[in-house]
């Protein structure tokens, strides 16, 4: 349930006195931006999108619409008065940090939104920054706390973040960081992965076509319709153990009906790769990603458990790692934990993602910052401690 107020925007400028380059905060509902206000979401996606394409509004629109307390986040945009935005950061209001109850703003995400950077210009991201948490500064009620997850830590978004706030003095707090594989612009084809694990699936995929028939790997077509391959999915992923535990995206509506929309909104402009590996014709795994001219972002793969002595969804990951590997220009983040399968051995590189708290508000709540701060490592130390065995 949103804490804020039913009134959909407020502001805040920043001028000189002659009013030029002002700057202006405003809080804004997806439903409520006019027609100028989606154009210039759009013109700031294509201009900034490239290293976030969950940030980019067709995803983002998306995403706010068909999840549960999508109505309840805000955009945060910072714009020369109501010219062209210079960043957009989606926001809710809540009154708990984790177990602990406070007030505080968390940057907002749908459930398959895996990464949280927000869309900014690299060359603003300070004044972004700098007048973002100004104005959450000067209109926090009882707010002591900027909650952001998923972001890339060497963005240069982010690096804009934690450097405004070492200029500023105010305090930071890293709640988590996690290494997810990643390919990175330039490294080199050969290192990509070790060459057991390419002996190993090479010795699988001979294996499959001799059990099976050929082996293949196909791209769907920019100029074919995506239903009939978001129906397959959905069906796979069904037939599996995601199926049976509930955690399909076909188990929720909500969850397939996003799903289906950024597939085709993707497809439709050219940001979406279907992929599909088949063994004589009958697809036994199928996965997708979204591209922009310098990241690949992996989103959703699933496979045919009937054939999973075969490692099919490596088989495509190792596929799709080749692609990527052949254009230097392009960097590609797996949205995957780095313990979470046997991809990394595929992806020798890194994207570092942290979650992180910034204080805000008056001198009083950035008091009350810190001391919460030191509450949850005291309670995590005690845990802790409680956790080990005892010795004899």
């Amino acid at each position: 349930m949103s804490l804020l107020p039913h009134a959909s925007a407020f502001r805040v400028n920043n001028s000189d006195e002659s009013g030029v380059d002002r700057l202006t905060v405003r809080m804004l509902r997806h439903a409520d931006l006019t027609a100028h206000d989606q154009a210039c979401w759009a013109v700031l996606s294509a201009q900034a999108g490239a290293a976030n394409v969950f940030a980019q509004d067709w995803f983002m629109k998306a995403a706010l619409s068909q999840t549960h307390d999508g109505c309840d986040a805000l955009l945060a945009v910072v714009s020369h008065g109501h010219g062209p935005w210079l960043g957009v950061m989606p926001l809710i209001a809540e009154s708990r940090f984790g177990r602990w109850p406070a007030r505080i703003w968390r940057s907002w995400s749908a459930t398959n939104q895996f990464l949280g950077t927000p869309l900014v210009a690299a060359q603003s991201a300070d004044i972004f920054w700098e007048s973002l948490l100004a104005f959450l500064d000067a209109r926090a009620g009882r707010e002591i706390l900027l909650h952001f997850e998923k972001f890339d830590a060497d963005d240069p978004v982010s690096i804009a973040l934690f450097d405004r706030c070492k200029q500023e003095g105010r305090s930071f707090h890293t709640i988590q960081c996690l290494d997810r594989p990643a390919h990175r612009a330039g490294d080199d084809a050969e290192v990509r992965s070790d060459a057991k694990t390419q002996g190993r699936l090479r010795s699988l995929s001979r294996r499959l076509e001799r059990d099976h028939g050929p082996v293949a790997v196909t791209m769907l077509d920019p100029g074919q319709p995506c239903a009939s391959w978001i129906d397959a999915f959905l069906e796979m992923e069904a037939s599996g153990w995601k199926g049976r535990t509930g955690s399909a995206l076909g188990s929720n509506s909500a969850t397939e009906v996003l799903f289906r929309t950024v597939i085709e909104r993707g497809h439709a402009n050219g940001s979406a790769r279907l992929c599909s590996l088949s063994a004589d014709g009958r697809a036994i795994a199928m996965s997708s990603w979204f591209e922009s001219a310098t990241w690949g972002h992996g989103f959703k793969m699933t496979f045919d458990e009937g054939y999973r002595a075969y490692a099919p969804g490596q088989l495509l990951m190792r596929d799709i790692s080749d692609r990527i590997g052949r254009r230097p220009e392009m960097s590609f983040d797996t949205c995957v934990p780095r313990e979470a399968s046997n991809c990394h051995r595929l992806w020798r590189s890194n994207r570092r993602i942290i979650d992180g708290a910034v204080a805000i508000g008056s001198p009083w709540q950035r008091f009350h910052f810190d001391a919460l701060i030191k509450a949850r490592a005291a309670y995590a130390a005690i845990k802790t401690h409680l956790s080990r065995p005892k010795t004899q």
